[in-house]
């Protein structure tokens, strides 16, 4: 029972955790053109660096997506946020009482077993019942373990989607879009200009109302 803080701790915070893999896996991720997209929105003039490199190298046309702004911005992140921490407050709630009447019913029935209060038969179906409410508590934990897991599911979904509606929003116009954030990057410095992030979390949740609406009319009767 005292595991269950650090399950608490592991479960969720879809927006943190996934940031984190979104922020190693975009950091210096390079991005091509895979074919013309008629539909995505124009992007700004491409920055450019020159160096002394050969090949691509000597000309790179680099932009930046601010991944504190799409954690608090993306609407996907916000809903999957909302629902997590409502079901994890749920289980945990449930546990904690559990847990607590389990503690409160066993100091009774060992005070009643000292005190010779209670019959044999009496004590042993008392002893079962605190088993029951053992094995009880142990499937809320599995419960609350499947919760992360499924958590986990859903960042990766998160991180597909992101990554392949970046590839699209780019469509060839940048050779490097990086991560950045306040919190954990290498992007020491990075020009106003060169952040493209609302074309981003706009486009992302232009998306994502379009699934959702979809999703929610297949789900009417």
């Amino acid at each position: 029972m005292k595991h269950i803080s650090m399950i608490i701790q592991a479960l969720l915070l879809v927006a943190v955790a996934v940031l984190f893999i979104l922020y190693f896996g975009l950091k210096s991720q390079l991005v091509k053109n895979e074919g013309g997209v008629s539909d995505v929105p124009v992007l700004q003039t491409p920055a450019t660096i020159t160096g002394s490199g050969a090949g691509d190298l000597k000309t790179a046309r680099i932009a930046y997506v601010n991944i504190d702004s799409l954690d608090i911005n993306y609407q996907f992140i916000i809903d999957n946020s909302k629902e997590m921490r409502a079901r994890q407050a749920g289980i945990e709630a449930q546990y904690n009482s559990m847990v607590a009447k389990f503690q409160n019913d066993y100091a009774e029935l060992q005070q009643a077993a000292q005190a010779g209060m209670r019959s044999e038969a009496e004590l042993t179906r008392e002893k079962g019942r605190l088993e029951q409410m053992q094995y009880d508590i142990a499937s809320k934990e599995k419960q609350m373990q499947g919760l992360g897991e499924e958590a986990s599911k859903r960042q990766a979904e998160m991180l597909k989607g992101v990554s392949s509606f970046i590839s699209k929003l780019n469509n060839g116009r940048y050779d490097y879009i990086l991560a950045y954030t306040s919190n954990i990057s290498s992007v020491l410095y990075a020009r106003p200009g060169l952040d493209i992030t609302k074309e981003v979390v706009d486009g992302l949740n232009q998306e994502y109302a379009i699934q959702k609406n979809k999703l929610g009319r297949k789900k009417q009767p």
